[in-house]
């Protein structure tokens, strides 16, 4: 009896990995996708937060602005870069994740 489950459940194990084959490799073109619009992003990005900071920065040496608006646009442009930056390893992270438990089975 044992042999019996044992054989049936090595079939429904090869079954379900070919059939999980095709979403393995829609994963990796998902991450391959991510990771280049991620990067394009993480740039954009890169440079708005440079900006920011650079106007938090004349804020606090100008002396028409006020320190309250500096020290506004020196944490917007700090979050501008971290913040995608964060999404992009936070997601990737969980697609590898994803594989592996797919990959387990």
């Amino acid at each position: 009896m044992m042999t019996v489950l044992y054989g049936i459940g090595t079939v429904v194990r090869f079954i379900l990995r070919v059939v999980l084959l095709p979403v393995q490799a829609v994963l990796t073109l998902v991450m391959l996708a991510m990771a280049f619009i991620g990067s394009l992003a993480c740039t954009l990005f890169e440079i708005l937060g440079t900006l920011g900071v650079i106007c938090g920065l004349y804020e606090f040496i100008s002396s028409t602005g006020s320190a309250t608006s500096g020290w506004q646009f020196l944490i917007g442009g700090i979050l501008l870069v971290i913040i995608p930056q964060a999404l992009i390893i936070w997601g990737e992270a969980g697609l590898l994740n994803l594989k592996d438990l797919l990959a387990r089975i």
